[in-house]
């Protein structure tokens, strides 16, 4: 076998492996979330719902004209403070994990104080922050 046939039957295989490969593994939601922060932000972003408590209402509808693109973009691109997170073990089931994130919106930076529940994440409070 010469060279050219070599690589006839190695490029067939490799396209076959190829198709194969992507046939089964296609339709896998696959990310890689390796750090803290992309982790918590991942999973609370996957929840089902997404909605703004009464004690920042206010501020939402004010600065952001009620936009859910901004709660969107905190959790898919803000940064959580953990020295300040409280998060919540198994024995402590009766209170919520509490995660601020700081997210810079438009030109003005904000904090919100995001609480992650069993069905849903929320925001607890929002504030601006004077850089």
């Amino acid at each position: 076998m010469n060279f050219w046939q070599r690589f006839s039957w190695y490029a067939l295989g490799l396209g076959l492996g190829t198709v194969l490969v992507i046939f089964f593994f296609s339709d896998r939601d696959f990310q890689c979330t390796y750090l803290p922060n992309n982790r918590v932000l991942v999973d609370m972003h996957d929840q089902g719902t997404h909605f703004v408590a009464d004690p920042a209402r206010g501020l939402w509808e004010q600065q952001c004209a009620g936009d859910s693109a901004m709660l969107e973009a905190f959790l898919m691109r803000g940064e959580i403070d953990f020295q300040r997170a409280q998060v919540t073990t198994r024995l402590e089931s009766l209170r919520h994990s509490q995660y601020p994130i700081e997210l810079e919106w438009k030109g003005a930076w904000y904090e919100g104080i995001w609480e992650r529940r069993e069905d849903s994440a929320v925001l607890v409070s929002l504030r601006t922050i004077e850089e």
